[in-house]
């Protein structure tokens, strides 16, 4: 009996240690869809907000989310000894740095500083878990998770010629089945596939004469949704053939200053949204059953978030749109329709990054870093909110939620705030 004891409490001790439900493994979590699989959370805040339960600084530039498997956390910053290294760096949920990685060279041109979130990949190269990071200048370097160490990189600008917009590239890696996708946007090729095991080429896309956008490509089963400049691609991840392509730009549009697209796709059953700000507007697409091609269902320019995201909950979008580089209003749209069910100003407060997680909304405008909490409704309701006062510069970073903590980067600074119900 005391055997059997001693081997339950083991067995116990090992499920804890590797199995963590709400583990966040990308940007955005699972397939950048902003939705976070959380219970337990509190559904309103205290009148004078939340205070951290711990803040880190040393991240250098750069508006990386954060990534989270067990104990670690993983972002992404620029080096401080030398600011054109892009560098990964890993955090214990404590806020304790326990190893940082120079991954690169960060984007030195216009808002320079790092732009990918960390992709974990548990067993994911030669039986390692491991961290898969994209530089602002496009190299890719997959981490040892447990120390930092690099198992291989490849420049993927330099191989496949891409063609950068103004801000480099700002997609987070995208993994299915062993492989990661990368978005070269070049010309020798639209998106590549790599083994995650040792970063050997699986596949290489053909180009589709566009140049890089800034969005983390969406899954639809077997389809890779990639969206450049001007275009909207669907390749199979299974062999890099391009099955379809709309221009974007024509269902939307205008087009301004080359096609500025930030947002990943929103999926759900065989329909997906694309959206980009500057009144660039947005579009509702369904794969056709042969997944050959594709019907536009809507088109809408109320929905237009700058860099900042939408999420789908019971049927409705949720996100905030651009006015300016400053402002915008906060909406919600039918999904089927593309109806405005509302179109509201958050007082005298901006746009911003949008998230979902135990039946309530996450917002953190940026115009002044106010972060609130509201209620998923026909109309505008938010039920708490509280100023972020740390960190530097832009309030860009998306929120991370997991396993009741919600996690906010600005610039240099990463804090951590306890959101359980008590």
């Amino acid at each position: 009996m005391k055997r059997l004891l001693q081997l339950l409490i083991g067995l116990s001790l090992v499920w804890a240690i590797t199995s963590h439900g709400a583990d966040v493994l990308r940007f955005r979590g699972e397939n950048s869809q902003g939705i976070f699989n959380e219970t337990g959370l509190l559904k309103s805040w205290p009148e004078e907000g939340l205070t951290p339960l711990w803040t880190y600084t040393g991240l250098g530039g750069g508006w990386s989310s954060v990534s989270k498997v067990g104990n670690r956390l993983f972002t992404t910053g620029t080096d401080a000894e030398d600011k054109s290294r892009e560098i990964a760096v890993c955090l214990d949920l404590n806020g304790k740095k326990l190893w940082q990685t120079v991954v690169g060279k960060t984007w030195q041109r216009a808002y320079p500083g790092a732009r990918c979130t960390p992709t974990c990949v548990p067993k994911g190269a030669a039986g390692e878990d491991c961290v898969l990071v994209l530089s602002g200048s496009g190299d890719i370097y997959c981490l040892n998770a447990a120390d930092g160490k690099v198992l291989w990189q490849k420049d993927i600008a330099a191989t496949y010629q891409s063609r950068f917009g103004h801000w480099g590239m700002a997609e987070s890696p995208v993994v299915k089945d062993g492989n990661v996708f990368v978005v070269a946007g070049g010309g020798k090729a639209l998106a590549v596939a790599l083994k995650i095991a040792d970063g050997s080429v699986v596949w290489e896309s053909k180009p589709n004469n566009d140049h890089c956008a800034y969005v983390t490509p969406a899954l639809l089963g077997d389809q890779l949704i990639v969206m450049t400049a001007t275009k909207v691609n669907g390749i199979d991840t299974k062999t890099g053939e391009i099955l379809w392509e709309s221009k974007y730009s024509e269902m939307a549009g205008p087009v301004r200053w080359g096609g500025i697209n930030c947002n990943p796709p929103v999926v759900k059953g065989n329909r997906f949204f694309v959206t980009a700000g500057y009144d660039q507007g947005g579009v509702m697409y369904e794969l056709n059953p042969d997944g050959k091609g594709v019907k536009v269902i809507w088109s809408s320019k109320v929905l237009d978030p700058h860099h900042d995201g939408v999420v789908e909950i019971n049927g409705k979008l949720y996100g905030s749109n651009w006015e300016n580089n400053n402002s915008g209003k906060w909406v919600c749209m039918d999904w089927d329709t593309g109806n405005v069910v509302y179109e509201e100003n958050w007082g005298n407060l901006g746009k911003g990054s949008i998230q979902y997680a135990d039946g309530m909304l996450y917002m953190y405008e940026e115009r002044r870093g106010t972060v609130g909490l509201a209620k998923p409704a026909d109309k505008l309701d938010v039920v708490s909110k509280f100023p972020i006062r740390y960190g530097t510069k832009e309030h860009w970073a998306h929120p991370t939620i997991s396993d009741g903590i919600l996690y906010i980067r600005r610039g240099d600074a990463l804090a951590a705030f306890d959101i359980r119900a008590k």
